[in-house]
């Protein structure tokens, strides 16, 4: 064969392979509302079929399972936002559960992905099935419905039960389509902060099923073009936060994620009693960008009064029971300082600790 055969043989080849699918299409947005989340009542069981998911398996109405891709070469070159703070989109990775311009990304933080679908529109129903290889995980489920308002949204929720239990916990609807392509990583994880889920096993089969309802009813309903999503992921290492008596009242990621980057826990949390208007002065990084999370901790009552926290580059930050996280650029080294604004708690502490950007 010569060289002017052999160029159109390879030439044919080429076009019988057809274009690659685009996998990349769409940014993360940066922003997100949490939704509120309740405890609701129990609902009837309905009958599913089997569909096989790269991460975990999802049971649905014979839904086809969403694409997985393969991973991206490099990721976008790191930039510095209007706040001071980098910023960058995270690529494609193996493992990732993309489909119909969303993202359950396989790994966030030090959090990574056992289980996750993103439904068919339309689809009301749908179940996660995996083998737990720790009882510590966080599980979300998210619904879209895009056409309707505000107010005809809330009209509807989100429900997560365990499989063949009554309990139910969930979300209310949002409107429209999410504003970011990724979906959120974060989930429902259980009260005591030392404690995993009682009702998993490790290595023994889970699974939960999430369904559209009628948030009055509680009753199963279908709503045109209503996209439903769900994951769970196994946390990463946590830092236990205990009061001055030792009992758990908080569990702390050591990684945390930010805008693409990795910010992890310098040393140990700070805590100052509750019950008391000590002031806690907390020394920051020089040279790095870094994230402060700050708040009250407790069990028993609620706390009372308002946590303020001073020396950020946002003077306003300010939180009225839980927990908090503010971001500062870099700068020299510095201190925070945690006040405390109205009647003490009767239980509990408060709380900084400085997460640092990784290299």
């Amino acid at each position: 064969m010569n060289l002017t055969d052999l160029r159109d043989e390879l030439t044919t080849h080429a076009d019988d392979l057809g274009t690659a699918p685009d996998f990349t299409a769409g940014v993360a947005g940066r922003v997100r509302t949490t939704k509120r989340r309740g405890a609701v009542a129990a609902g009837s069981v309905a009958t599913l079929a089997v569909a096989a998911l790269a991460v975990g398996v999802v049971t649905s109405l014979g839904r086809p399972a969403p694409t997985v891709p393969a991973a991206s070469s490099s990721s976008a070159a790191p930039m510095i936002g209007a706040d001071g703070l980098p910023f960058r989109s995270v690529p494609d990775a193996p493992g990732d559960v993309v489909k119909d311009g969303l993202r359950y990304r396989a790994r966030v933080a030090d959090d990574r992905l056992v289980a996750g679908f993103i439904g068919d529109r339309g689809q009301g129903q749908f179940s996660l099935v995996w083998e737990p290889m720790t009882t510590h995980v966080s599980i979300g489920a998210e619904c879209y419905l895009p056409g309707l308002t505000d107010t005809a949204a809330a009209t509807y929720m989100v429900t997560v039960s365990f499989g063949g239990t009554a309990g139910f916990f969930g979300s209310s609807c949002a409107a429209g389509r999410p504003a970011e392509r990724d979906l959120p990583a974060g989930g429902t994880v259980p009260g005591e902060p030392d404690q995993g889920w009682t009702e998993l096993t490790v290595g023994r089969t889970a699974s939960v099923r999430i369904q559209l309802v009628d948030a009055k009813t509680r009753k199963p309903v279908s709503v045109d073009g209503a996209q439903l999503t769900g994951a769970i992921y196994a946390q990463g290492a946590r830092t236990l936060i205990r009061d001055l008596s030792g009992k758990p009242v908080a569990a702390l990621p050591d990684v945390v994620e930010r805008e693409g980057y990795r910010y992890r826990l310098e040393g140990r949390a700070s805590v100052a009693d509750a019950t008391t208007r000590d002031e806690l002065v907390v020394p920051t990084p020089g040279g790095r960008p870094f994230l402060v999370t700050y708040g009250y901790a407790g069990t028993g009552g609620p706390s009372v009064g308002a946590e303020h926290l001073t020396g950020l580059v946002d003077e306003s930050t300010a939180v009225s029971g839980g927990l908090t996280t503010a971001a500062q650029p870099a700068r020299p080294e510095g201190t925070v300082t945690l006040r405390h604004d109205g009647a003490v708690a009767a239980t509990g502490v408060r709380l900084v600790a400085v997460y640092v950007s990784e290299p």
